[in-house]
């Protein structure tokens, strides 16, 4: 029985996906506990999970007003007041008192993980992304590009966006640079890293996605299934352990009327045999009021229709107005729950999400935030037939409409991912995440 530290950042999206992977590991034997700058105490605990509190850190560090003259003079002190924020002071002795048999960080925790590095602590690294690599066949994911359509599909059309791609990443940095004066985010990490003796390369989306990224070589476990990207050939670091999906996760924000409304839901579905169509709006982005009334609309002449509303306690009920009495608006939603019972889900093009959608059987209507990578996501779901994706600023009530009737109606859609959800479940039932973290536990 091996002790596995895995650390996240504070996203819920990424603990909730760690935590599916701890409970895999448990059933596999392996002790494992769960550290983060967040107070995830309450849920760890409720889930039996060890937790451990570090210190709280800063991604992306504000400084007080000065003039350029000033932050010029003041650069050293600067800096290390940037690196103080980082809150990795007390992360080695912490993780060393711990003493674990391998540690598994979020990758984009990147002061975690070059100290981890520094103090030989054995490292693997959790990913939420389907690829960040620059692949044959693969382009970057933050691009709506899906291979083999148009100019931009082809081999040169990708090559070209990933080389314009480098090149504005590069350009945002130097314009970051200028403007923060020392104290921009890569900066920071070079000058820590530096401190530490870590080698930094921060390197500019010419070879991967996410910048930066100065981690070459470190092991990756990959929140999702190879099978729900565009076929390529993944680097060998990179392990698809399949989707990290905590069934019956608690969620602390829900009211307890919440669950008292989607029962008198669910049983009108038993009984009526009404479709229930779920939307998830981003906890992460602000909501578009008009066009998430759009979709009422396109709902509410429809009386064979149900609709739930996820808010993510991104807006007041009352910015909506008047509602149909076949929609019914939460403010928080338990997503997994009402994905069980969903004939199709509205959403962002968020990977959990998605992700969630597929291991339910749930079609998708996908409007992309273009944030991130939510483009390259969207793309992948029209790519397997999954869902179909609209266009926030073009699609009206009506075509908005159709689109549900589609998902509803045309079974290729529900045939699709059904395929998928079971190529999901088999990296749960082969145990895979267990396997791969004990091949590399005895590395």
């Amino acid at each position: 029985m091996a002790h596995i530290v895995c650390i996240t950042g504070g996203l819920t999206g990424i603990f909730n996906a760690s935590i599916s992977l701890v409970k895999q590991l448990e059933k596999a034997g392996h002790r494992v506990t769960y550290a983060s700058p967040k107070d995830w105490s309450d849920l760890t605990n409720q889930y039996n999970i060890p937790f451990v509190q570090l210190d709280s850190w800063i991604f992306e560090w504000k400084e007080q007003p000065l003039s350029r003259w000033q932050k010029f003079r003041q650069l050293g002190e600067r800096r290390n007041q940037a690196i103080k924020a980082l809150g990795v002071e007390n992360f080695a002795e912490t993780m060393k008192e711990l003493n674990p048999d391998l540690l598994l960080i979020d990758m984009e925790m990147h002061p975690h993980i070059m100290t981890a590095v520094v103090n030989d602590l054995p490292v693997a690294l959790l990913c939420q992304f389907l690829s960040i690599w620059k692949r044959g066949n693969l382009p970057p994911i933050h691009t709506d590009i899906i291979p083999g359509e148009g100019w931009r599909g082809k081999w040169f059309g990708i090559e070209w966006t990933w080389l314009r791609y480098g090149w504005t990443k590069w350009r945002e940095y130097q314009h970051e640079r200028w403007q923060k004066m020392g104290v921009d985010q890569i900066s920071v990490l070079r000058c820590y890293a530096k401190k530490i003796g870590y080698p930094f390369q921060e390197r500019f989306g010419f070879k991967q996605s996410l910048v930066p990224y100065p981690h070459k070589g470190l092991p990756i476990l990959c929140f999702n299934g190879l099978e729900l990207d565009f076929y390529h050939d993944p680097p060998s670091s990179m392990y698809y352990i399949g989707p990290m999906v905590w069934e019956n996760r608690q969620e602390s924000k829900i009211e307890q009327n919440t669950y008292q409304t989607l029962e008198r839901i669910f049983e009108k579905r038993r009984l009526t045999g009404n479709s229930l169509i779920y939307c998830g709006c981003s906890s992460f982005n602000r909501i578009n009021t008009k066009f998430l009334r759009q979709i009422i609309d396109a709902v509410s002449s429809c009386p064979q229709w149900d609709l739930v509303v996820g808010l993510g306690s991104q807006l007041d009920f009352d910015k909506l107005g008047s509602l149909p009495s076949n929609v019914y608006v939460l403010s928080w939603a338990p997503q997994t729950q009402i994905l069980k019972h969903a004939d199709c889900a509205i959403i962002n093009a968020g990977i959990n999400t998605i992700n969630e959608c597929i291991y339910f059987g749930v079609p998708m209507l996908v409007y992309s935030l273009k944030r991130y990578d939510q483009n390259g996501n969207a793309a992948r779901i029209a790519y397997h037939q999954l869902g179909i994706v609209g266009d926030m600023k073009q699609d009206n009530v009506s075509e908005i409409r159709n689109y549900i009737q589609t998902l509803l109606t045309e079974k290729s859609y529900q045939t699709q991912v059904n395929r998928m959800r079971n190529c999901f479940h088999r990296y749960t039932n082969e145990n895979l995440a267990a396997k791969v973290v004990e091949a590399l536990l005895h590395k």
